[in-house]
């Protein structure tokens, strides 16, 4: 894993001809005890020249507000301060710092991420996969403000942040499993279990006492409902480079949808979220599970079931 420069979260510059070239932003937050949360995503598309939104607003435990704007003109602002839809998002002098302004028709999200460690690479692209040339991320806490209904709730939560970008084919990964989940500055777990056309493919890291460390295997153990794709529930095991075992139990809250178009005839692609109350050893925390389902054979299932 490296560490991030200046330079890294700034607007990149497209591959030329590329029409699968992306890059996108996000910040995501919950607040386990006045349980809400928010989902903040901006993607760009050059050789389209479309910009979109995904994003929502969790409070009391309930969808609340929502813009899903899937086909707005590229703007030319930098990532340092963009402006897309509702959506500002206003990089801090340091380099774990971002702010974020979401204006809802009916509510508003003011609030300030700061990471708990420099943000690091990870390497999205393992197997088959091909979801971006380059990725940054980092986990941390969210304070500030969100009013809705007349009522204005102080946030004092968690976050995860990242920044992609590069070719991009959503449909390599066809289903999947992610896990965000923070006790504080001192324990905080970001892991993947991404299908691929070869198999699962499981990467992350845990912040353990300043420390970063790469996951090298585990099992999520979500409980899906009967819809079949919102998480209940997740009892989830995994260990890193070092040996070091954790085990996290994890009850939804509250779910909602996000996803949209995949651009370039990728198909469309969605994912079930969940605000998620965490517990390791005798600690309380939040975060998301989030949860992308099969929908289709793939490449290996196809072989073994003689489709191809």
């Amino acid at each position: 894993m490296q560490t991030i420069s200046e330079e890294d979260r700034r607007r990149h510059t497209p591959v030329e001809g590329d029409a699968t070239w992306q890059e996108s932003f996000f910040l995501g937050w919950t607040d386990i005890r006045n349980r809400c949360a928010g989902h903040h995503h901006i993607s760009l598309c050059p050789a389209l020249n479309r910009a979109h939104v995904w994003t929502w607003l969790i409070v009391d435990g309930k969808e609340v507000a929502r813009s899903q704007e899937n086909e707005i003109p590229l703007p030319s602002g930098d990532l340092t301060d963009i402006n897309i839809g509702i959506l500002r998002f206003i990089a801090g002098e340091a380099i774990r710092e971002l702010h974020l302004t979401a204006e809802f028709d009916d509510a508003k999200v003011d609030v300030d991420y700061k990471s708990y460690i420099d943000p690091v690479h990870i390497d999205i692209n393992s197997g088959k996969l091909k979801l971006g040339s380059r990725h940054y991320e980092s986990m941390g806490a969210v304070r500030g403000s969100v009013t809705h209904a007349g009522r204005t709730i102080e946030i004092n939560g968690t976050g995860w942040q990242d920044h992609s970008w590069g070719s991009r084919r959503l449909s390599s990964n066809p289903a999947g499993r992610w896990v965000f989940a923070v006790f504080g500055e001192d324990l905080a777990f970001s892991l993947y279990s991404l299908a691929s056309s070869i198999g699962t493919i499981i990467f992350g890291y845990v912040i353990d006492n300043g420390a970063v460390e790469p996951i090298e295997a585990a099992k999520c153990g979500f409980v899906i409902a009967d819809d079949g794709i919102s998480p209940e529930s997740c009892d989830t095991t995994l260990w890193t480079r070092s040996g070091k075992g954790y085990r996290l139990r994890g009850r939804v809250v509250a779910t909602a949808l996000v996803g949209g178009p995949g651009w370039s005839g990728d198909g469309n692609h969605f994912w079930m979220d969940g605000l998620t109350e965490f517990e390791h050893a005798d600690r309380v925390g939040g975060g998301l599970l989030e949860v992308s389902t099969l929908k289709a054979p793939t490449e290996e299932q196809r072989t073994v079931l003689k489709l191809v």
